[in-house]
This record gives structure tokens, C-alpha cells and sequence, in this order.
């Protein structure tokens, strides 16, 4: 035997997959030479290798009862899904909530666009050449009627 830690040891799956013939030849060969010196991968392989034998043995075996025949007679019937009634709408209930938030933000926007133009919003004063005026060009001021040269 050897000196060899469980670590050092190939996975359990790769002992599975010998016993399946799932293993190329050079890594099938270096397997068994393994489980040949190691004691815990020997008595793997040879667990598995019964755990086949008898796995086969319970293929052959045939049961002449049906037990499906048995038990779907038992188990209880299966619902049938209910059809929702058809709307009016075709189901476009959801688009309310959006387009009365588009609406709102139209609305909003309409009413500060005519705030600014009607006078009532913050506008930009237009650029005069006084020379003594009180406000320097491009000040903000109240409202139009305030800013206009006319106005003065």
C-alpha cells in the first residue's frame, strides 16, 4: 500500500464513471492501477462494481401488476381553467395610469409656457443701449410689461 492521502485520491465520480465504462482507455488503465495500491479507492471500486451487479440483476425483474392501472383511477380530476370574461378594452386598463401621467405633464407644460409668454413667469429682459439705466442688459426682471420699452 501506499503512504497516499485521501486528497491525493480520484473523485468519486471518476470511479463511477470506470465502472460505467464512461472512462477512456489510458485513464481507465491509471484508475485500477490506483485502486490496486490505494485501500480506500480499492474498496470503492469494489463497492460500486457490486452495487452494478446488483442493479442488473433488478432490470430482469418483472412485476405483472399495472400500477398505473391502480393508481390513476384514485388520484382526483384535474381542474379546468377558467376563461376570463372578455373586456371591452381588449385589457388596456393598464395604459390608464401612463396617460394620465402624460396628460398631467402636457397640462403642466401648457401652463407655464403661457404663464412665460402672458406675463406672469420670469422673463429675460431685451438688451437696450441706455447708457443710465438703472439694470444691466440681459437682467432678469418680473414680468414683460415691466421689461418692454414701451412699457417705460
Amino acid at each position: 500500500m501506499n503512504d497516499r492521502t485521501q486528497a491525493e485520491c480520484p473523485r468519486t465520480e471518476a470511479i463511477s464513471a470506470l465502472i460505467d465504462g464512461e472512462l477512456g482507455e489510458s485513464a481507465a488503465l491509471e484508475l485500477r492501477l490506483h485502486a490496486a495500491q490505494c485501500a480506500h479507492c480499492g474498496s470503492a471500486l469494489l463497492a460500486f462494481t457490486g452495487m452494478r451487479a446488483d442493479l442488473r440483476a433488478l432490470r430482469e425483474i418483472r412485476s405483472d401488476v399495472d400500477i398505473a392501472a391502480l393508481v390513476l383511477p384514485r388520484l382526483p380530476k384535474r381542474a379546468v381553467p377558467r376563461r376570463e370574461p372578455a373586456r371591452p378594452w381588449g385589457g388596456l386598463w393598464h395604459i390608464g395610469p401612463r396617460a394620465l401621467g402624460g396628460v398631467a405633464a402636457l397640462g403642466v407644460g401648457a401652463y407655464l409656457g403661457l404663464m412665460l409668454v402672458a406675463g406672469g413667469g420670469v422673463a429675460l429682459r431685451p438688451a437696450s443701449m441706455s447708457v443710465f439705466s438703472g439694470e444691466p442688459p440681459g437682467a432678469y426682471c418680473a414680468g414683460l410689461p415691466s421689461c418692454s420699452a414701451r412699457g417705460r
